[in-house]
């Protein structure tokens, strides 16, 4: 089973993406950027659905420290934001190396489809 790891610092949209996945995806979460970068080592996911504005480790300083880790790099990443400036899109993707960008609040459908394309299927 492919693996997923999702790092969201709102306990209620953290829950509904984890029990969106659970039933396709082994599924391991995070409520904040540190404690996602150990999840990921930890669980080598096929991808991690990663929100921006968290305490301690903001969600771009995540992805650097993924994309300056040898064994974490090719890590595949969907941004899941409620920040929807082209900028911050543009940075997530083209700065900081992620897949994906999906902004919340969020069609179902449609999250599941793009983590369904970056995660290779279930």
């Amino acid at each position: 089973m492919k693996k997923v790891v999702v790092v969201d610092d709102d306990d209620d949209m953290r829950e509904l993406m984890c029990m969106l996945l659970r039933d396709r995806y082994e599924v391991s979460s995070a409520n904040d950027g540190a404690k996602g970068l150990e999840a990921v080592r930890a669980a080598r996911p096929d991808l991690l659905v990663l929100d921006l504005l968290m305490p301690i480790m903001h969600g771009f300083e995540v992805c650097q420290r993924l994309r300056a880790d040898a064994e974490l790099k090719g890590t595949k990443i969907l941004i899941s934001s409620s920040k929807s400036y082209q900028h911050d899109v543009r940075t997530a993707v083209e700065e900081t190396g992620a897949a994906g960008y999906i902004v919340k609040p969020f069609d179902v459908n449609e999250f599941n489809r793009r983590v369904d394309e970056l995660a290779g299927g279930a």
